[in-house]
């Protein structure tokens, strides 16, 4: 495939002291690249292609190569040059050497001063370069150096030419949009052709690839997050499709695949992948805090030195009895507690679970009474 950019290598040459002509033309070698330049530096003081006071140049050009141009800026707009002895043309004028390997350029002007002269070869098609699109996404290629009006696209593997045309948004001009559909091949060919000038009639073409993905698309687990109060989660974003690796960015800044939360509320996170035409993905979860019930037991009066049954009445089990606000020991799991014999007022603290939520703990009084006198009986 080739890159879209031109590339100039520009070399200063300086040649003095001895004329040029036909005889004796400089040598250029252009065949290691299609679109490169050189400046040469020489007089003139030879006789070419019927011209008087002449230097020449031979131009080994790349199969690549469409057009030539000859100019410099020290010459007047009116100078012409001619390439293989052919029609006079005006500098700065590209000619069509299109399917030529070597050629002669001439130039002729009255003196013999020193003049810098510019050769450039130019590439005919040169397209954007292969591009990766996830399938349903919109990407766009194009092409220079080919005359707009005359420029086609279509598609030539997989399939017979012309399967995928329905992929683009038109089938000529310099530059069309790409919409591979989903279940699109892996990758698609699309072969650009058009006339590089008017005065080129052969047809130059390139080829673009166009690889496709699977559409990018982002599960957050797990799919209905509920937290316990005081407690927190992790939520994990699993992408599949589209091309690895991935970007993660939460909506609470981090850029990690997975994040802790113990915040209820809507989560977002957006993936992108290394597919840059087509943009990150967003999707959203919603925390949720589960809302726990504290239980309720009725409290008792007792004598002291006797016992009494506690029970827990709302909001269902299972229970646990301890003998502290937070922590301590755990008397009984139990709707029900037996306490031991009591001489002081006692306070026991009941708790719940609530769907896996442990609920906050309700005090449970005993209240111990003394024992009354016993009573003196007078004869």
């Amino acid at each position: 495939m080739k890159a879209y950019l031109l590339f100039f290598l520009l070399v200063t040459l300086t040649y003095r002291g001895y004329s040029q002509s036909c005889a004796t033309p400089i040598v250029i070698d252009f065949s290691k690249t299609a679109d490169t330049a050189v400046t040469i530096s020489g007089n003139r003081n030879g006789n070419c292609c019927s011209g008087s006071n002449c230097i020449s140049f031979t131009v080994k050009v790349n199969p690549s190569t469409s057009l030539i141009n000859f100019n410099s800026n020290q010459l007047a707009a009116s100078g012409n040059y001619t390439v293989n002895c052919g029609p006079l043309t005006p500098i700065g004028t590209p000619v069509c050497i299109s399917g030529l390997s070597t050629i002669q350029i001439s130039f002729c002007k009255p003196g013999n001063n020193y003049i810098d002269y510019t050769i450039t070869a130019i590439k005919g098609a040169s397209t954007s370069g292969n591009i990766k699109l996830r399938q349903g996404c919109t990407g766009t290629m194009s092409v220079a150096g080919l005359l707009p009006l005359a420029v086609t696209w279509t598609s030539i593997y997989p399939g017979t030419t012309g399967t995928y045309n329905s992929y683009l948004s038109q089938t000529s001009g310099t530059s069309v949009n790409v919409t591979p559909a989903v279940g699109a091949p892996a990758y698609i060919d699309y072969k650009v052709t058009g006339s590089v000038s008017a005065n080129c009639p052969g047809m130059e073409n390139d080829t673009v690839r166009v690889y496709t993905f699977s559409p990018l698309a982002i599960n957050i687990m797990p799919s209905n997050p509920l937290i316990c109060p005081g407690t927190a989660t992790t939520l994990t974003a699993t992408p599949n499709g589209g091309n690895s690796p991935y970007t993660y960015s939460w909506s609470t800044g981090e850029t990690t695949p997975s994040i802790n939360v113990s915040i209820a509320g809507n989560h977002t996170v957006s993936v992108n992948d290394q597919i840059t035409n087509c943009g990150p993905v967003i999707t959203q979860t919603t925390v949720s805090i589960i809302m726990t019930v504290a239980p309720t037991a009725s409290t008792a009066a007792i004598c002291s030195g006797n016992t009494t049954t506690l029970t827990a009445t709302a909001p269902g089990g299972p229970y646990q009895w301890y003998n502290a606000t937070a922590g301590g020991i755990i008397l009984s799991a139990n709707s029900t507690y037996l306490t031991p014999v009591l001489s002081t007022t006692t306070t026991y603290y009941l708790q719940t679970t609530n769907s896996g939520c442990i609920s906050s703990r309700t005090p449970i009084t005993v209240t111990v009474n003394p024992n009354p006198s016993k009573p003196n009986i007078t004869p």
